[in-house]
This record gives C-alpha cells, sequence and structure tokens, in this order.
C-alpha cells in the first residue's frame, strides 16, 4: 500500500511542475514528511515494478529540486511572509528522498542524473 501511495505523491509533483504557478499541487514540508514515513513502510527488496514508481519518485524530486533552484534564483526578493501559508518542500527534504532511494535500494545512477540536472543550472 506505502508503494501506491507514493506513486500518487509522484503524481502531484509532476503535476505540480507542469503547473507551478497554480499553486493547487504544490508539495509541503508535511507532504514531505509523509513521503519519508511511506519510505520507512517499503520493503527491503521490491520488484521491478515498484522499483521504476520508486525511481520515478526521485526523479520528479530531482525535477522539483530544479524548478525551485531556477525561482529561488529569480524571485529571491519576492518571498511570502504569511505564515498561513505552508512552506514548500524544501531542498532538504528532496535531497533526503533522492538519497533513500539512490542508497537504501542501490540505484546508484540516479545521482549521475542529479549531477546532469544540477550542471545545467
Amino acid at each position: 500500500m506505502a508503494l501506491h501511495l507514493l506513486m500518487y505523491f509522484t503524481h502531484w509533483i509532476q503535476l505540480h511542475l507542469r503547473s507551478p504557478e497554480l499553486d493547487l499541487h504544490t508539495p509541503t514540508e508535511s507532504h514531505a514528511r509523509w513521503i519519508f514515513s511511506l519510505l520507512s513502510r517499503v520493503g527491503d527488496y521490491i520488484s521491478a515494478d515498484d522499483m521504476n514508481l520508486m525511481r520515478n519518485l526521485a526523479r520528479a524530486c530531482l525535477a522539483l529540486l530544479k524548478e525551485t533552484k531556477k525561482t529561488d534564483t529569480s524571485a529571491s526578493s519576492s518571498s511570502r511572509s504569511d505564515s498561513t501559508v505552508p512552506s514548500r518542500i524544501g531542498e532538504s527534504s528532496c535531497w533526503i528522498i533522492i538519497t533513500i532511494v539512490a542508497d537504501f535500494w542501490k540505484q546508484r545512477d540516479l545521482w549521475i542524473d542529479a549531477e546532469d540536472t544540477l550542471s545545467r543550472l
């Protein structure tokens, strides 16, 4: 069940990346905590199809990290100070998710993807 729920988080992150200006599917730090909890429930050994879902989650977080870096550098002066707005998922949360998938499930080629993505910034 945890993998199925993680698939939905991947989908929501991808929806946010398609239209980040809408704020409909903006992943928050609360979502990151849910993802961490769900990742802790996934077994050590999973099928190839399920591993593909995990890799998609890591790649979605990598794309979110890239989008966050771009928007942070372009709009560093216009930050929201409203305390009722939930905080967007942070850089550290994205890196933790990527690290869990890349290291725990031995998907180390994701580090090459991360390096390629971030070198283009």
